[in-house]
Parts: structure tokens; sequence; C-alpha cells
């Protein structure tokens, strides 16, 4: 199956047969809206300021942040910066990185261990995206190819399987430069059990259909 992506306040991403049906949405309220369950916002605002080193995880009680590998020429950072910093969304403290030429860096988000139907986050970076994708399960979102971003809301609901773990990946075309992020106002959402039932369900449906 071919994937036809079309960016407006929604985008459809067509899903191959092993991953999910997902929206990704630039506005934060229908976001929350077609999530339709509760929000866990972490605003780094309690954090420290502080540097995630290669290979470490910052657990900051609501989002495990983990750093798996370093920026070419291991000159970038990943880190939790004060608001004053260039990069800030909001004035307040923030996540910043840097997604590096190949091999890029990822950067795994996790939930408590839990599954989560929805993640987003305040977005900024000064190159307008290029080389900054999320991976969710199968599925590469890039950010650049959203019609003039920069900065703002970017996030996905899925309409099918959950998941427990989202990545910041480099593009995978190649790049020359280093690429800068921020991110702020992280955020998820975790399916009820009566959601989380008829997720399941809907995934086994889609198995049986398959075979």
């Amino acid at each position: 199956m071919e994937r036809s992506i079309a960016f407006t306040c929604a985008l459809s991403v067509c899903a191959g047969s092993a991953s999910a049906d997902i929206t990704v949405y630039t506005d934060r309220s229908l976001w929350e809206e077609a999530a339709n369950a509760a929000i866990v916002t972490e605003d780094f605002n309690a954090i420290g300021p502080q540097i995630i080193a290669p290979g470490a995880t910052l657990d900051t009680g609501l989002l495990q942040i983990t750093r798996d590998g370093e920026p070419n020429g291991s000159d970038g950072l990943l880190e939790i910066e004060p608001g004053a910093n260039f990069g800030n969304l909001d004035g307040t403290t923030f996540l910043s990185g840097e997604t590096g030429v190949e091999p890029h860096e990822v950067v795994n988000f996790g939930f408590n261990g839990q599954s989560v139907i929805a993640f987003g986050a305040d977005w900024f970076s000064p190159f307008s995206g290029d080389g900054i994708g999320l991976m969710v399960g199968n599925e590469l979102i890039l950010l650049d190819q959203i019609a003039g971003f920069d900065q703002g809301f970017v996030g996905f609901v899925s309409d099918g399987e959950s998941f427990d773990n989202v990545q910041i990946v480099g593009n995978p075309d190649s790049v020359t430069f280093q690429e800068l992020w921020s991110a702020d106002n992280v955020s998820y959402a975790i399916p009820s059990p009566a959601s989380a039932s008829l997720l399941s369900l809907g995934a086994l449906v889609a198995l049986r259909r398959r075979r």
C-alpha cells in the first residue's frame, strides 16, 4: 500500500499492514478532543537543568527519556535547558537536542511502562524541522513535511493499536548538518480500560483479516 500524506490542521497516514492508522494534528485542542482520554503532560518545570548522557535515561516521574547514541562529531547535547535559553517556546524549562547526520541520534520516550494512544508536544526548530522525525511503530512523521512548520504543536492519535514508546529520529535522507530541536509540554494519552479492550479487539480483527 502506498502512503499518501496531506497536511492541513490534521493529516492521515495510510498505514501498512503491520501498523496502526495514525492521524497527526497541529492543533493541540483538536488533538486532545480526538484523543478522548485523560492527558498527561510533562512541562519540565520541576526538572533542573541537566545533560542526558549517551545511553542514559532521565526519569521525570511522568516520562522516561533515553538517549540512544550521540550526534555526529559528539558536539551536540540532549539536555534540559532553562527557559531563558535559545529554543524555549514559552519562557519555561524545556528539552533540547540535535538529531545529527548519519548515524542519527535517537531519543526514546517511555510512559511509565504504559501504552499510549496519543502523543504530542510543542516543538521548535530553527531550520523548519529538516531532519526531525517522530517514529511511531512503523510510521515516520517528518516535521519538515508540515507546510510552514518551524514551531508549534505536533501530535498524533492512533486509531488502532497503542504504543509503549515514541522516538525522535533523524531524517532517513542523508543530511550534512545537525538539526536543532526543542520540545516542551510533552503530552500523551493512556486509553481507559474500556478503550483498551476495544483497541485489542480491533487489532485481533485486523490480524484475522490479514490471515
